[in-house]
């Protein structure tokens, strides 16, 4: 992958795809490209007064030469980026006319480049290299890179891409190492990662050799679409040509396979990590590591890796505490918690909104409904506003302490402010539309939803089926399952589990075992619910063989039974219609 070969070209493979399309992006003239063409065009200096230009241009040559360079700057920043512009060419032009010294003329150029680069004005900083270069056949690889990272900055992957390859056409122009990264990283932050994949293989050409930042963005690209095997690739290669792995390394890896859910994997990069004896690591490495084995559920290793942070004189951010509450919050672990969260006050990192969330929404899954009620007064008086995450939690906190009257109200608010009101209220505010039984007012939140814009998705769909099942409507709950289907959405295991469920509650068995079966048929795994739902239904209606002939299916399929199934299956022998 890494080591394909050169191309005969010397044009990089990687221009090929952007070329053309770039060209056209830009806006960039043919004219500009060749740069010296762009200045003998006389015809362009007509919207302008050529006289009063050349005398300007004068005068800051004269500023140049003397060393003068703030006030040129100034003076040539107001002919180039104030209210009426000189074009580029046209100022070109006149500086061709007026200084027969190269070495101003190479300043001024540069100068222009610079101001324009500051200004955001990015395509004719563009120009203004392609005239340099026509000119001198050199420019300052300093100003470049200022230039990539200053469009790396704005999101101009595409002009950074066309103007770097515009750097590698010109012999004249210093190539850094540090340029390619950036470029290799905007590329594989904006999804072009064989491009950036391309260029890396093709630098040898101008004899530029990748560092490990370039192969740190490729390895973080490859880690979101989970492509361990060309993660593998990657290392072997950087290991084959003797280039180190760093910190950043070691934390890429740590949380792409933390992310994939490889808890072990990432455990095992980490030791390796301790084992190379780099450095001591950092914030951003144990953050992640402590993170990852949260997710596993192993918060004593957590809390020894945390404790192996402090150790080494690495202070522990906000989010190395975050994550280790999220971690005790999940296990419903809120004494804990809550005593991490003093400690951080102490060590005097500052709660956030994200933190203050995570404990009120653990709180609220422990049913602590008032101490829930309490994260929410802190968050007051440290002037935080409740943002959409704080909303649904507060009104799940609400409507589980019976105050569904207020619950409903500060959703209604949210949505109201229209400050970042989102599908996630809506589908909240539905849900306790649905479970008070109130559907009408629960059918009106979705049909305005698409009114502001904001479509219902799966989850929101799923609640209002649900809805419809608890009040016997499985009519209306199978055709907004067609309206769901037919607007792309897939039904998933909640969509099925809960026409299953319902269609048993009302007797329907036949229905609830053809949904059943068209999980199987279209792929979708049954999860515990799934089968707890179609086995008391066939156990309530006295199918006890059925029962059990399903249960040994779901064990052999990898699903382990709760007590839920065992009860079910207890009821199947004992039928209400026998004890009658």
């Amino acid at each position: 992958m890494l080591t394909r070969g050169f191309k005969k070209s010397g044009i990089l493979c990687f221009t090929a795809h952007y070329s053309s399309s770039l060209l056209k992006k830009s806006q960039i003239s043919h004219g500009f490209l060749v740069g010296t063409q762009a200045c003998s065009d006389e015809s362009i200096l007509k919207p302008v007064d050529v006289n009063i230009l050349e005398t300007i241009v004068d005068e800051l040559c004269k500023l140049i030469g003397k060393q003068k360079f703030v006030y040129a700057k100034h003076l040539l920043t107001s002919i180039s980026t104030q209210a009426s512009v000189h074009p580029v060419p046209s100022i070109a032009s006149a500086l061709k006319k007026i200084c027969k010294t190269e070495w101003i003329s190479s300043k001024f150029l540069h100068m222009l480049f610079s101001i324009y680069s500051d200004a955001g004005m990015f395509e004719k900083a563009f120009e203004t290299f392609n005239i340099a270069v026509g000119l001198f056949g050199m420019f300052n690889g300093r100003l470049c890179h200022q230039f990539l990272l200053v469009l790396k900055k704005s999101n101009q992957t595409d002009l950074a891409v066309l103007f770097f390859q515009r750097m590698l056409e010109e012999y004249g122009v210093d190539v850094s190492t540090h340029s390619m990264a950036m470029v290799v990283d905007g590329l594989c932050k904006g999804g072009s990662v064989q491009s950036a994949q391309d260029l890396i293989d093709e630098m040898h050409l101008k004899e530029v050799k990748p560092n490990i930042y370039c192969y740190n963005s490729l390895i973080r690209a490859y880690g979101k679409k989970r492509d361990f095997e060309s993660i593998g690739e990657i290392l072997k290669h950087i290991d084959d040509i003797g280039i180190a792995r760093d910190v950043s390394t070691f934390t890429i890896l740590i949380d792409a396979y933390s992310r994939s859910g490889r808890i072990v994997d990432a455990e095992r990069i980490f030791n390796e990590f301790k084992e190379k004896g780099i450095e001591d690591g950092d914030v951003i490495l144990y953050t992640t590591i402590i993170s990852a084995v949260c997710k596993g559920g192993k918060m004593k290793q957590a809390c020894y890796l945390f404790d192996e942070c402090v150790e080494k004189g690495i202070q522990p951010n906000e989010h190395t505490y975050g994550a280790l509450i999220n971690g005790f919050c999940k296990l419903g672990q809120m004494d804990a918690a809550m005593m991490l969260m003093g400690e951080m006050q102490r060590s005097g990192v500052e709660l956030n909104q994200v933190i203050l969330n995570t404990m009120m929404d653990g709180y609220c899954k422990k049913g602590m409904f008032e101490n829930a009620l309490e994260i929410r007064v802190i968050m007051e008086k440290k002037g935080m506003e409740l943002d959409e995450y704080t909303c649904n939690i507060l009104a799940c906190v609400l409507f589980k302490s019976k105050q569904v009257i207020d619950a409903k109200k500060i959703l209604h608010e949210q949505i109201e402010r229209g400050v970042a009101a989102n599908i996630v209220n809506f589908t909240k505010l539905i849900d306790i539309y649905c479970k008070e039984g109130n559907i009408r007012e629960a059918e009106n939140l979705l049909q305005e939803m698409d009114k502001l814009g904001l479509k219902p998705n799966v989850v929101s769909y799923n609640t209002m089926i649900d809805g419809y099942g608890q009040k016997g409507k499985l009519k209306e709950a199978q055709e907004l399952r067609k309206q769901m289907e037919a607007k792309g959405f897939s039904p998933d295991v909640f969509t099925y589990t809960s026409l299953i469920h319902w269609s048993c509650v009302s007797g329907n068995i036949n229905e609830a075992k053809a949904l059943f079966e068209e999980m199987h048929d279209k792929g979708i795994d049954r999860n515990v619910v799934t089968y707890n739902a179609m086995i008391s239904g066939l156990s309530k209606e006295g199918k006890s063989e059925e029962a059990y002939r399903l249960y040994d299916e779901m064990v052999e399929a990898g699903v382990p039974p709760n007590d839920a199934i065992y009860s079910s299956l207890v009821v199947s022998l004992y039928p209400a219609s026998k004890t009658k």
